[in-house]
């Protein structure tokens, strides 16, 4: 029979008899620690979440008590401008209804009282009135571009070059 010949990793790496049970033992402590990690992320980003719901049910509480304390004061506050009720307590303080016959108007000299009078509607010129055309502003833009043109070549002296 012909004999088996070594693989080049068992002539590179001789067998030692505690390399297999230390390697084992590694990857299971790294397999524990990624795992130990990860669990820890899960029940931290579980924690916050949980944190976060609460508030929020806490501040929808909180909201639906001030709306009904809010709804309760628009009651009260209806309740206490009901004619009647208002009748009632001023009765309650000694005011009584006043007919004409009651009624006395005092006379100041001289008091001129200023009436309010309508407020004249003005209506503003406008100070500028927009008449140009999209053909009249492109012509414009071309003839700068021209005149620009030209002062730059040199052919009009008079106009000068624009500076940005």
């Amino acid at each position: 029979m012909a004999e088996k010949k070594p693989s080049l990793s068992q002539q590179a790496l001789p067998p030692m008899p505690w390399r297999t049970p230390t390697q084992t033992a590694a990857i299971i402590a790294l397999v524990l620690v990624v795992a130990i990690i990860i669990g820890a992320l899960y029940l931290a980003q579980a924690t916050a979440t949980a944190t976060t719901g609460r508030e929020l049910e806490n501040l929808a509480a909180t909201r639906d008590y001030l709306q009904r304390a809010n709804e309760d004061m628009s009651a009260e506050i209806a309740g206490k401008r009901d004619i009647s009720t208002l009748r009632g307590r001023a009765q309650a303080l000694g005011f009584v209804p006043v007919g004409p016959d009651r009624i006395e108007y005092l006379v100041v000299n001289g008091y001129l009282p200023v009436r309010a009078t309508p407020t004249p509607i003005i209506t503003p010129e406008p100070t500028f009135v927009y008449d140009e055309t999209f053909n009249g502003w492109a012509q414009k833009q071309w003839n700068t571009l021209v005149n620009q043109f030209e002062a730059w070549m040199g052919r009009d002296k008079m106009t000068p070059t624009p500076r940005p």
